[in-house]
């Protein structure tokens, strides 16, 4: 979470190390040719190891304020923010007008 060190910093926190170690579970199902595929994930584990001369309360308000600014964070959590638009050669191109195959 890189959020950590710039909220340490507007928190006036003292952090001496952070280390993340990240494992993400994914996953994939359907078909390429049949347009149907749909890929997943299905957990993302983050581990942090934090070394810091500070308070447990104050780390846990600047874990929670990281977790809680991290756009990427917010974003996976919210999936409906994402507006696709898509030109072919200048022209406007909806997906929607080209259905995938038929079996």
């Amino acid at each position: 979470m890189t959020q950590l060190e710039r909220y340490a910093q507007m928190m006036k926190v003292s952090v001496d190390k952070v280390q993340a170690h990240i494992a993400l579970s994914v996953g994939a199902e359907g078909s390429v040719l049949a347009q149907t595929i749909q890929a997943r994930a299905d957990k993302i584990e983050i581990s942090y190891e934090i070394e810091s001369p500070e308070p447990p309360d104050r780390i846990a308000g600047l874990v929670r304020n990281a977790r809680n600014g991290c756009y990427v964070r917010q974003t996976i959590g919210r999936p409906e923010l994402f507006h696709d638009t898509i030109t072919l050669n200048g022209r406007p191109l909806d997906t929607n007008d080209y259905p995938p195959p038929s079996r």
